[in-house]
């Protein structure tokens, strides 16, 4: 009986996510497995729990260079950062905080093994704790769009995770110009918007990400921009490492901060902007402080 209420508790979560943009069929089908496997890989491996002391999570919009901030922080020795697991889709499904880390330390090995390409780039770094690590101090995951639509449908999934881990949480917050992020929302997506309908998905998932951070702690808050990252990635790295409150390796900082791309792509030239949907985006910007500053220009 037991098994079948987790079932139940499932079906309604996955029935919740009915109103987000994009589905994810193959997850949606694998969970009742997932449930499965994440009891079986507690029951048979001794996961370094007990000493995790942070919980980290990634809040943004699609392709703003989570993947590459994730796999980098993931190279650190103390730190174990997951690609596109989707932890709080399976918080939402009532999974246990001893099985979404198992499914974190998992996903991780698997898409190490698999050689961490993604999207036609390669994110693997020689030399480094990618898929393992020494010390297990912080766990989380990289999905920082899918997070934002989390936020959207269930306001309050930020407590239910911090009661579940019973860790303090870092949130990054990766902030890209909105005029990219746009464009590719309209180019990428498999079933493409009109160009005002990625405007108002970009702008709803910007509102979520606004409110959380002024509700969390200051603590718990980092915000960086796609741009300053590619700019200064050694320095932006650190930051990072240090909010982490891991130490900062100056020979880990090098070598990860070295797979950094040498500038960002320009994604809004890429599609037609009438001048009027510039416009709106630039003063639609203006609300938010880590938008405002953008030259709203094509």
């Amino acid at each position: 009986m037991a098994v079948l209420k987790k079932v139940g508790e499932q079906i309604t979560a996955l029935s919740d996510a009915l109103g987000f943009e994009r589905r994810d069929l193959r997850a949606d089908i694998g969970m009742p497995w997932d449930y499965v496997k994440s009891k079986i890989m507690n029951s048979h491996f001794k996961w370094d729990y007990n000493e995790i002391e942070r919980y980290c999570m990634f809040i943004g919009y699609p392709r703003s260079g989570h993947t590459l901030v994730g796999s980098l922080l993931d190279a650190h020795p103390d730190v174990v950062i997951s690609h596109e697991l989707d932890a709080l889709r399976y918080l939402r499904a009532g999974f246990s905080r001893e099985q979404i880390f198992s499914l974190i330390l998992h996903k991780d090995k698997v898409f190490t093994g698999k050689g961490r390409e993604w999207t036609g780039y390669d994110y693997a770094i020689e030399g480094l704790w990618q898929g393992r690590y020494r010390n297990l101090k912080v766990i989380g995951d990289k999905k920082g769009g899918g997070s934002s639509r989390h936020l959207q449908a269930k306001p309050d999934i930020i407590e239910k995770l911090r009661k579940e881990v019973q860790l303090p949480l870092k949130l990054i917050h990766i902030v890209r110009h909105p005029l990219d992020n746009i464009a590719t929302h309209k180019r990428k997506w498999s079933v493409q918007p009109s160009l005002q309908e990625a405007i108002d998905s970009y702008f709803k998932r910007v509102e979520a990400n606004a409110k959380l951070k002024s509700e969390v702690a200051e603590d718990e808050w980092c915000e960086l921009t796609h741009e300053e990252f590619i700019s200064d990635s050694e320095k932006t790295l650190r930051t990072l490492v240090e909010f982490l409150e891991v130490e900062p390796y100056e020979d880990y900082i090098k070598a990860a901060a070295a797979k950094v791309f040498d500038s960002p792509s320009k994604s809004r030239t890429k599609i037609e902007w009438p001048q009027e949907m510039i416009d709106q985006v630039a003063e639609r910007s203006q609300k938010y402080d880590f938008l405002k500053d953008y030259e709203f220009t094509v």
